[in-house]
């Protein structure tokens, strides 16, 4: 009877224990919920779209400027299991594990599109320039067979953004829009006023400065306002060696430290990134297929410039990263066809103003006035 006794008591601990620390609170705007690590909140947007915030103590106060456009909060209903907690809209249901916290997103016939990668999501204390922030961070599984697409506007000439690294600044002749859209039929904006690292890649290389002698000056073809030109340039060359721990696929991220006119990366003497132009963002990267074992590195830019080189494995993962936040912060939304997110993000965000009728254009020739209705 003892051991009988002792049992029971073992099986109420196991079969009770996920929701030791799981408690939550519905009211109008969704659902929080108290976690050991801080509070979790869940709003319903539309009936496609929900927001997630995680924060620690109070929830800050932030000046909205992207979702600018107030819409009625939708209907949900809120389903509890032993294990699980659901938030259920018309077209998206957002599904929490009670043991961990982790989410997952499905369509209304209960298929997962989405879901947060356990142990991924990330709020850590820091400082900018003695001012307190947090460093936000959110991962997400991504599947073999699936495509990202999105950011913004870039001069890396990637079309499907799944591994790729990148980061999020606007600089002359780029544009960072921190929304993806994925072949899973959802997408995901995340809201973050700062810079965004997408996919970061945190192994750096050593690399050592090759110095040159002076007045050593080569001619590089760039892209000018009046076509392709040769411009003397001095460029330095750095070297290194990195380590890869298997073989696949990795993403090779370069970061310039500002605005340069050359990127020239080559690993094993074969050059995967070469790209020359009169105004080249800050940062670039690529994916390369590696082998298991050390790589020799060759970097070549402006001689004012201080490259920084990283990589990442590519592990089927989609991450964000804030380094200067006050809390986490994104939306999901599900089509699952493009014209209905984006129908939902402009809903929420606003529509886009028009062009006047007469627009004014400059090009070499002079100004031109040209008529909207003739384009």
């Amino acid at each position: 009877m003892k051991y009988l006794s002792f049992f029971i008591v073992i099986l109420f601990f196991i079969l009770t224990g996920c929701q030791k620390n799981f408690t939550y609170t519905e009211n109008p705007e969704g659902i929080t919920i108290e976690l050991p690590e801080g509070t979790l909140g869940i709003y319903p947007a539309s009936d496609n779209a929900v927001r997630i915030k995680f924060f620690k103590k109070e929830k800050p106060d932030i000046p909205e400027f992207i979702l600018t456009n107030k819409t009625a909060i939708p209907e949900f209903e809120t389903t509890e299991a032993s294990s699980k907690l659901a938030i259920k809209l018309k077209n998206i249901h957002v599904v929490v594990d009670k043991e961990t916290g982790n989410i997952a997103y499905t369509s209304p016939t209960g298929e997962v599109f989405l879901q947060e990668k356990p142990g991924s999501r990330k709020l850590v204390a820091d400082s900018v320039d003695g001012k307190p922030c947090f460093i936000a961070e959110q991962g997400f599984k991504s599947p073999k067979d699936e495509s990202i697409f999105g950011l913004g506007q870039f001069q890396d000439g990637h079309y499907n953004l799944k591994g790729i690294t990148r980061r999020l600044t606007q600089v002359n002749a780029q544009i960072a829009i921190p929304f993806i859209y994925s072949s899973k039929g959802y997408g995901l904006l995340w809201h973050q006023y700062g810079v965004t690292d997408y996919n970061p890649a945190d192994n750096f290389i050593d690399l050592k400065k090759q110095e040159q002698p002076d007045g050593d000056e080569n001619l590089i073809e760039v892209t000018t306002t009046a076509g392709t030109q040769e411009v003397s340039q001095h460029q330095t060359l750095y070297t290194g060696q990195f380590t890869v721990p298997e073989n696949g696929e990795y993403s090779v991220f370069l970061d310039l430290g500002d605005m340069g006119n050359r990127y020239y990366v080559v690993i094993d003497d074969k050059p995967y990134i070469d790209q020359s132009n009169m105004w080249l963002p800050p940062t670039v990267s690529t994916l390369v297929d590696l082998e298991k074992g050390a790589h020799d590195v060759q970097v070549i830019c402006k001689s004012d410039n201080n490259p920084e080189l990283s990589w990442k494995r590519n592990d089927n993962t989609t991450t964000f990263r804030s380094p200067h936040a006050k809390e986490l912060d994104y939306l999901v939304f599900y089509g699952p066809s493009a014209d209905e997110v984006i129908s939902s993000y402009r809903n929420l965000s606003g529509n886009a103003p028009l062009f006047p009728k007469w627009l004014m254009a400059s090009g070499n020739a002079g100004n031109v006035i040209l008529q909207a209705n003739n384009w």
